[in-house]
């Protein structure tokens, strides 16, 4: 690989060779960016699902049998005072009957679809649920609409909205998925509803893809505006800050467009891949300026080749570990994840290709020797001097670390992403507040012997316990399962009143059966209980109690089974995409802290080979726990929860933060001077400003994210800045005390 370094650069006098340096740069740039309107942005639930989990494998036979829990969307649309009026319900009715030639609807529910069923001489007949057109019919329907346990799911608790429950497809691309929303808004539009409003998975993941375009868009172009404005401060010179700002902005370009070739779809996490290739290519260009700009031989391509061969190897060495790190990613079993880690890590290694490759093409002989001169002297005596108050400083600083560290707790509140003043946010609350519920919850139960059916008394009667559960300790207020069936037919069968709602003895439930045929063949129980009577399940709605809270329920609920239900007569499963989405947050926040470890130990591998001392591999490292331990001690004392988005951070930030260490640890190793204390001051001479500067950028770019509403966006920046901060001032703080020792 050096020859053929050696002979690459031997060849920069070669006009021609230059030239057609130049080409291939241009060209290659011309087809990347041809590619960009290939790149699209989504962002899915069900992806963030863990792979081949046993909870996922079991969902989806539960899928098989009832669908997806999340294909539905509810509209919520309010009247004052109250919403049984006659000219409201028939305005509403009427859309609702419209809404049949709306491609993808697989059904609706909601007051209108409902019947009233009652017992007659002739044999159970069905009598409309609301009178609309008679005002004294319709008042006593409201009555009896607001005291049932069943219709009352429809209606507010103040009785000022009533809610539309829309089936839908499950949708296999955005494009229909954004049909299907814009054919619903507009159909609202035309029947002049305007109070409504929209909850269900579409709406969340438009409101996401949103803000994910917004921010991906607006936060990368500040990136570079901010990169060029420091640099233009920082060297006062366009024609340097050309280089650096080139170089990152190819190296972009380059990656976005091979993702575009790949048709890949950018997530919630891919919003951080542009700032960390925009930064890192950044970094190791003015690694190579640096270099030269230090550089004192007369000759250009002697100071070229000299400056090249200085910094290669320490960026080489920073580029593989950084890219390891990313890889480690690699071992997560989620999609986004490791989408993240394979071209965050590709971006890295191509943002070293394209610097070395194109970025002597931009030096100019002119450049000015490097002016900016810093006390490195006298900031060494100063550490030396004060070598055991800043050792007892850090220490006090990791003890309350970890203390902070110790309060971090793994929780996610998707919608709390989302700004306060967001419409999508206070739609879903309005519903969590008004109708008990938005999001799905799902278990299922099973006869636990093969013969025995979901509808018989004694499977029921285990499931009773379970429903008192749910409704007494659970905190579930709206939800179906078999048991309302069988509630119903004894409703009817004793004349109708809603008090007679309620699960049968065992002699009335056996005379009720022909009343449960009856209302099982008009499709109560579609949904509920499959056609081979062997499955069936609880479904209903909850508020978004967080999955810290959520999964502490789940937790008690599987508890009180094991000791209250013969597990004999029938079997349990939570399921359902809210449990999953629960469930593969928390999972995966410990499995990204697994990712960190393996990235530690293959960057630790290839610092041992590049320095052949474990000491220097302790050094290397050490500096860089500590900003992750600081950074964790300052979240667990904010109160923000460790999830998905949030435990990503540290395997970025090491990522990033190890690359000035091996710059210091390069540059140090490289020194020719005895004694510690002056290799140390030469090595801030030769390094120190380029790594001031690269942290400055990185830092400034992050800081920028901090500027978002949405909450994902936000929390990246802040801690990700920190995370650099920390790592600047320990490189340029405790690595050098560290050295000296």
């Amino acid at each position: 690989m050096k020859k053929l370094a050696k002979q690459f650069y031997n060849n920069f006098k070669e006009k021609e060779f230059r030239f057609m340096l130049y080409a291939v740069w241009l060209i290659s740039i011309a087809f990347f960016v041809s590619q960009f309107p290939k790149l699209s942005v989504a962002f899915e639930f069900e992806k963030f699902f863990a792979d081949d989990n046993e909870d996922k494998v079991f969902f989806e036979k539960h899928v098989e049998k009832f669908g997806y829990d999340n294909d539905y969307l509810l509209v919520a649309i309010e009247n004052e005072p109250t919403v049984f009026e006659s000219d409201f319900l028939t305005k509403i009715e009427q859309w609702k009957n419209e809404l049949d030639t709306l491609t993808g609807l697989v059904g609706t529910q909601s007051v209108f679809d409902l019947k009233h069923l009652i017992k007659s001489p002739y044999g159970i007949t069905a009598v409309p649920l609301l009178h609309i057109e008679d005002s004294k019919k319709l008042q006593s329907d409201s009555s009896r609409i607001m005291r049932h346990p069943l219709y009352s799911n429809f209606i507010s608790k103040d009785g000022k909205s009533l809610i539309i429950q829309l089936n839908h497809q499950h949708f296999k691309s955005p494009q229909t998925e954004q049909e299907f929303f814009h054919s619903l808004k507009s159909s609202l539009a035309q029947s002049n509803i305007k109070d409504y409003r929209l909850v269900g998975k579409l709406v969340a993941q438009q409101s996401f893809i949103n803000h994910i375009r917004s921010d991906f868009s607006v936060f990368l172009g500040l990136g570079i505006a901010v990169t060029i404005i420091l640099l233009l401060l920082l060297y006062r010179s366009f024609n340097i800050m050309l280089l650096p700002l080139l170089m990152s902005i190819s190296s972009l370009v380059y990656l976005l467009g091979f993702m575009a070739m790949l048709q890949v779809e950018l997530s919630i996490l891919s919003v951080l891949i542009p700032p960390i290739i925009l930064f890192v290519s950044t970094s190791d260009a003015i690694h190579l300026v640096n270099a030269y700009r230090q550089n004192e031989e007369r000759d250009f391509l002697k100071r070229l080749k000299s400056s090249i061969k200085k910094v290669f190897s320490p960026t080489f060495l920073t580029s593989i570990t950084t890219a390891l790190g990313f890889f480690s990613l690699l071992i997560l079993p989620t999609q986004p994840i490791r989408e993240l880690g394979v071209f965050a890590g590709a971006g890295v290694l191509i943002a070293f290709g394209v610097n070395f490759l194109f970025g002597p093409l931009l030096i100019r002989k002119n450049y000015r020797r490097q002016s900016i001169k810093l006390p490195y002297k006298n900031w060494t005596v100063l550490l030396i001097k004060n070598k055991k108050g800043i050792f007892a400083v850090y220490f006090i600083l990791i003890v309350i670390s970890i203390f902070g560290f110790l309060q971090l707790k793994t929780d996610a509140y998707l919608l709390k992403d989302l700004p306060e003043d967001s419409q999508v946010r206070n739609d879903f609350e309005y519903l969590d507040k008004s109708f008990g519920g938005s999001k799905p919850w799902e278990m299922a139960i099973l006869p636990a012997k093969e013969s025995d059916n979901v509808l018989g008394y004694d499977f029921l009667k285990e499931a009773l316990k379970i429903e008192s559960y749910l409704t007494d300790s659970f905190g579930i207020e709206n939800f179906l399962s078999p048991l309302d069936l069988v509630k119903y037919a004894n409703q009817i069968d004793k004349g109708g009143a809603n008090k007679y709602y309620e699960f049968p003895d065992r002699v009335d439930f056996q005379q009720q059966e022909s009343i449960r045929n009856t209302i099982i063949n008009r499709g109560f129980a579609n949904g509920l209980v499959d056609s081979s009577g062997q499955y069936a399940r609880f479904a209903g709605f909850i508020p978004e109690w967080g999955s810290h809270d959520t999964q502490n329920r789940n937790h008690a609920l599987a508890s009180f089974i094991d000791r209250e239900i013969d597990e004999n007569i029938l079997k349990v499963r939570i399921t359902g995409t809210t449990y999953l989405i629960d469930k593969s947050n928390e999972s995966l926040s410990v499995e990204l802290m697994k990712g960190l470890l393996l990235a530690v130990l293959m960057i630790a591998i290839a610092l041992a080979i590049y320095f052949k001392s474990f000491k220097m591999l302790l050094i290397s490292l050490i500096p860089n726990f500590i900003p992750l331990l600081f950074t964790a001690g300052i979240m667990g004392f904010m109160d923000v929860p460790l999830k998905l988005t949030t435990a990503i951070i540290f395997v970025v930030a090491f990522g990033i933060a190890v690359d000035d260490t091996i710059h210091f640890l390069g540059a140090y190793k490289q020194q020719k001077a005895k004694s510690p204390i002056w290799r140390i001051i030469k090595t801030f001479k030769s390094a120190g400003l380029a790594i001031l500067i690269t942290s400055i950028l990185i830092i400034g770019g992050f800081v920028l994210f901090t500027l978002s509403s949405f909450a994902t966006t936000f929390y990246l920046g802040l801690f990700l800045s920190l995370a650099m901060l920390f790592a600047l001032l320990t490189d340029l703080i405790l690595l050098p005390l560290l050295l000296k020792k």
